[in-house]
């Protein structure tokens, strides 16, 4: 290969990261923990191997599976394990869809209105 061709194919690589950003950076990632210790189990439901403080957390952990029970796989300093999916904060876009006629904690709470709410529940 020729000396003016790999200093393009280079040039070519670089200008290509730049535009297309990694794919490391697009993935679901931990990115707060909500608690002051984070449990980390070594399965869902299992264990609790140990505790990781809030204080500690300086950057996204990479989730790399979830549960049904509620649990989400994440790499820690090099490590999986598995945390509780309330105990952290995600970039993951989290869906649903609705549960018409649900009543929380017992009490029906006062009748308000938000635009296209409930469109699913009509009959």
């Amino acid at each position: 290969m020729k000396a003016g061709t790999l200093t393009w194919l280079l040039r070519a690589l670089a200008a290509t990261a730049l535009v297309f950003p990694s794919a490391v950076h697009a993935r679901d990632a931990v990115v707060k923990l909500r608690t002051e210790k984070v449990a980390l189990y070594d399965k869902p439901n299992g264990a609790k191997t140990a505790e990781y403080p809030r204080d500690k957390f300086k950057g996204p952990w990479p989730i790399t599976e979830s549960s049904a029970e509620g649990f989400l796989q994440v790499e820690v300093d090099g490590a999986r394990h598995w945390v509780r999916q309330y105990a952290v904060e995600t970039n993951k876009a989290v869906r649903t869809t609705a549960e018409c006629g649900a009543i929380v904690a017992g009490a029906q709470s006062r009748a308000t209105s938000t635009r296209g709410i409930g469109k699913e529940c009509e009959k």
